[in-house]
């Protein structure tokens, strides 16, 4: 199940799964996440998800991951990759996934597209069942809550108007020294090029 906010995006991934002979396994659902999530209750057994991947607004990826948990649908082995976590961010996901919650996170530096120069983060959690994490509420420092903030700032200058590389660049290095600074101190992977030129990524055990 992949849930997609814009109407025109989704038309076009259903005709790709079409395409592909995929219906039968794909389903694409239109909306926001928020109203979305509780039909998974209804469509899934419990703690039958095994793995998430998140690609929507940063600051948003904390509250529909705690919504997915709070319906007891993740498995015990569950794998939460995040996209786009440094740049622009997902602050509090990173906080609740590196420090506050029952998680074991580490990331991928990766250079943005098209600017070599811009970092960004692709993190991968796993979800730790026994951990005595699992019972505590979801609390944010404000000072998280306050880089939240600062990040749907720039995304959304982003979507007005041009944001410079260099712009990111600080935007990217300035979110690192604030995770560290709030504790979000995730193990770090970098992609490594085999013989054949082709990316490799060794994540820890």
């Amino acid at each position: 199940i992949s849930m997609e906010v814009d109407p025109f995006h989704a038309v076009i991934a259903r005709n790709t799964i079409e395409w592909a002979g995929l219906s039968d396994y794909v389903e694409i659902w239109c909306g926001h996440s928020e109203n979305l999530i509780p039909r998974l209750r209804e469509r899934l057994p419990e703690k039958s998800i095994d793995i998430l991947f998140f690609d929507q607004q940063g600051t948003k990826m904390h509250t529909d991951l705690e919504a997915i948990r709070s319906l007891n649908l993740l498995s015990d082995r569950c794998c939460v990759v995040g996209d786009n976590v440094l740049r622009p961010g997902s602050p509090q996901f990173m906080y609740w996934t590196c420090a506050g919650g029952p998680w074991e996170t580490q990331i991928v530096s990766l250079k943005e597209y098209k600017q070599e120069v811009v970092e960004d983060w692709m993190s991968i959690s796993f979800y730790q069942p026994d951990s005595p994490k699992v019972g505590l509420p979801m609390v944010i420092p404000v000072s998280v809550e306050q880089l939240a903030h600062d990040t749907d700032g720039i995304r959304w200058q982003s979507v007005e108007s041009k944001v410079s590389e260099d712009q990111w660049d600080s935007h990217s290095q300035r979110m690192r020294k604030e995770f560290w600074k709030a504790g979000i101190r995730p193990h770090e992977v970098v992609p490594t090029l085999d013989e054949h030129g082709r990316s490799r990524v060794a994540l820890k055990p």
